[in-house]
């Protein structure tokens, strides 16, 4: 890819934050762990959707003392660079209060509240406060889970790294005076099994999926233990992932489109022969809506 290619992509991280359920609470055949969902506002890139923490790098994320500081190793020769693990970290805190940090940082609510609202001022404040509670950035339990590239027909080009983790502690260690949205880039927040996820997206409780959060959530469906889900996608092949929309149809609701993915054998360069690898998408002046994904013999209905 040219240097001009490349600038036009926004380089941004996502972290998909999984934490361990209460064995009472765990039903029958259904994940033991829940994930972090916010709700976006209604202004700006991905308007009222449900999405993972994240957003765009910041040059402090870029700041050369953070290789002194962490112990970063990448994973093969196409991992992400450690600004994007730093991002990924700095944006879930920023958005939601949860710090992925080691060790565990001990600071009130109020203190957390405080250092949240610094961080989102200014992104260097993240460095501040790691060196000045003598904690880091846990850039060692982050997972490289996919990478999403925005396609061309949209104005804002991402390409978005996302990341996977495992909280040691449960979700109900958190009171909700500690983590919560912000008020400002996302409106509400939300822990869901991936099958409770996909579930409020089907009954309308969830507005709006955009297809890589929709993907990632049917991805991690098979794993039901979060004691295996770093080890489940540990060392998977990360392909960049840009669909690749075809006109279906079109009526009153919209174009209805199917986006060809990776693997799929209709797929531009990584094609495999009579494999289905798919989402199906409405698109309107309301936005994107998900109807299903096929994945292999995997079929994932979503919204009729």
């Amino acid at each position: 890819m040219s240097s001009e290619q490349a600038e036009k992509f926004r380089d941004s991280s996502t972290l998909i934050i999984a934490a361990p359920m209460p064995k009472s609470m765990v039903q029958p055949g259904k994940a033991n762990y829940k994930v972090l969902l916010l709700k976006r506002s209604r202004i700006g890139t991905s308007a009222s959707a449900h999405v993972f923490p994240g957003g765009n790098v910041d040059k402090a994320d870029h700041d050369p003392r953070w290789a002194t500081l962490v112990n970063y190793k990448p994973q093969g020769p196409n991992a992400p660079p450690l600004h994007n693990a730093i991002c990924a970290i700095r944006e879930a805190f920023e958005e939601s209060g949860v710090l992925v940090s080691e060790p565990q940082i001990g600071l009130s609510d109020s203190e957390i509240g405080i250092w949240r609202e610094r961080v989102h001022n200014d992104g260097q404040e993240f460095y501040n406060l790691c060196v000045s509670h003598n904690v880091k950035p846990a850039v060692e339990r982050l997972e490289h889970f996919s990478s999403w590239t925005t396609p061309p027909v949209e104005p804002k080009r991402f390409r978005t790294q996302f990341y996977l983790t495992v909280l040691p502690w449960s979700r109900d260690s958190f009171s909700e005076s500690r983590v919560f949205a912000d008020g400002k880039e996302t409106t509400r927040l939300d822990w869901f099994t991936p099958e409770e996820a996909l579930e409020a997206y089907r009954s309308k409780e969830i507005q709006t999926f955009l297809p890589p959060q929709f993907v990632t959530l049917s991805d991690l469906l098979p794993v039901k233990q979060h004691e295996n889900l770093l080890e489940y996608f540990k060392g998977r092949e990360v392909i960049n992932t840009m669909p690749e929309f075809v006109l279906e149809s079109q009526d009153e609701n919209g174009l209805h489109l199917s986006g060809i993915l990776p693997g799929d054998m209709d797929h531009s360069f990584h094609a495999k022969n009579g494999f289905t690898h798919r989402i199906y998408v409405t698109k309107s002046k309301k936005g994107m809506v998900v109807r299903k994904y096929v994945n292999g013999a995997n079929e994932i209905k979503a919204r009729l």
